[in-house]
């Protein structure tokens, strides 16, 4: 053989770029998993607070609408599978009013530390923070 036709020859180089590329590939598919759990996660905390600034505004005093957004909360993101490192963190803001009353609006707060270590074969450490608010108007027509 001459070296000209020794230059052209690619046996086995599909092969050396497959074995190269695939560990990209494969990484690059558990961050796009993991992207889309973070997403849905984010969209489970929006759900909580809406969930819970609209339980709160139903009620009749300002400790009782604090407790039922807490337990709303709680209750929505274990209805969606989501485990809060530590507990999920609400907080119930009453706003543009002195009180808790006809027309006040109530501004909730739900923060969740989603644990990204459970994720497939990926092993990231730590959490991350989630946080979503809500408000919600006390209506006006109803006797508190």
């Amino acid at each position: 053989r001459t070296p000209a036709a020794r230059r052209g020859r690619d046996d086995g180089a599909a092969t050396t770029e497959l074995v190269l590329i695939m560990p990209v590939l494969v990484a690059f598919l558990f961050l796009v998993v993991a992207a889309g759990r973070l997403t849905d996660a984010r969209s489970d905390v929006v759900s909580a607070a809406s969930d819970a600034a609209r339980a709160a505004s139903l009620q009749g005093s300002l400790p009782a609408a604090d407790a039922r957004a807490r337990a709303i909360a709680d209750a929505t993101l274990a209805g969606e599978g989501i485990n809060c490192q530590g507990g999920a963190r609400t907080v119930l803001q009453v706003v543009g009013a002195p009180a808790f009353q006809r027309g006040a609006t109530l501004h909730v707060t739900v923060v969740c530390d989603v644990p990204t270590g459970d994720l497939a074969l990926l092993q990231l450490p730590g959490v991350v923070p989630v946080r979503a608010e809500a408000f919600e108007v006390v209506d006006t027509y109803r006797s508190l």
